[in-house]
């Protein structure tokens, strides 16, 4: 499955919805979609990997 970088966003912030834990990566995934417009691909992928860090720190699987 493909998924475009708004879709993964959107899901990422479903999945983690209002859960205190997540609250500092709740933004990552925002901050990436914005980069896609106003930002590089290099600013688009680091929020990326911010969010994935920051959701494995809460709650490794």
């Amino acid at each position: 499955m493909t998924a475009t970088i708004e879709e993964a966003a959107a899901e990422t912030l479903d999945a983690i919805g209002d859960d205190p834990d997540y609250a500092e990566a709740r933004d990552a995934p925002t901050e990436a979609s914005s980069a896609l417009i106003t930002g590089t691909t290099t600013q688009v992928q680091w929020h990326l990997e911010r969010a994935l860090r920051l959701i494995n720190d809460t709650c490794p699987i």
